[in-house]
């Protein structure tokens, strides 16, 4: 059962409401950590994204800045733990509505604490680089859904979209749970699974949205290599 708290840790982060039972109710100890941690919600998380050395670099992040961060990622990462580990004893499969609301929490959470270790101009940066990765997913998130006026309509639509994306990649969780793919799969058929929810959104943005968008991502992030996969 030790493979719990790891699978349905990790899995949270690839994606934002897999099903907690697909996740950690099974196989496959420590395939989710080397698929990597940073999927919230079809966005890269916070923490994900200030592991990278290249973000690290583009930001010139002290070393201070390095240990603080990791200490707070640390400690996202243990309260997870915890309640993974509540849900284990108790046997208690959440829904993917409470899933929801607890990443949005943690997403929140870990935000404010970057806040507090970033100085203003390297959170504004985060921020570009963040919506530059995330390209049109980066529409799914609250604040920037605020800056693009988005309607109440395309909301609805944006919902309907990330709701099905979650579905598709939690018949992959499961299907690997279950064996019938192989874990080292899960990544290449969740990147195909993003790539269609990025371009269904582009739908669904109008012209000006879509310029908008790409203007708050700021001056070009270069990826390096080795951090891309």
């Amino acid at each position: 059962m030790k493979s719990f708290t790891k699978i349905a840790i990790v899995g949270l982060l690839v994606v934002a409401t897999v099903s907690a039972y697909a996740q950690g109710f099974g196989g496959g100890q420590g395939q989710g950590r080397r698929m990597g941690m940073g999927r919230m919600g079809g966005n890269t998380s916070t923490f994900a994204l200030l592991s990278r050395e290249d973000v690290q670099e583009d930001l010139a992040l002290t070393a201070d800045q390095k240990t603080a961060v990791k200490d707070a990622q640390d400690s996202q990462m243990d309260k997870m733990r915890a309640q993974f580990e509540e849900m284990r004893n108790s046997g208690t499969r959440p829904d993917p509505t409470s899933m929801r609301e607890t990443f949005a929490k943690m997403t929140k959470e870990a935000d404010a604490e970057v806040a507090k270790i970033l100085k203003p101009d390297q959170v504004k940066r985060l921020r570009e680089i963040s919506i530059q990765l995330d390209g049109n997913k980066a529409a799914l998130k609250e604040d920037v859904q605020k800056d693009l006026t988005v309607t109440a309509a395309q909301k609805t639509q944006l919902k309907k979209l990330q709701d099905g994306a979650q579905e598709a990649n939690n018949s992959v969780m499961e299907k690997a749970r279950n064996r019938e793919i192989q874990w080292t799969e899960i990544q290449d058929i969740m990147k195909k699974n993003d790539k269609v929810l990025n371009d269904e959104i582009g739908k669904v943005l109008t012209a000006d949205q879509k310029k908008k968008l790409a203007d708050m991502g700021g001056k070009k992030f270069v990826e390096k290599e080795a951090e891309k996969g």
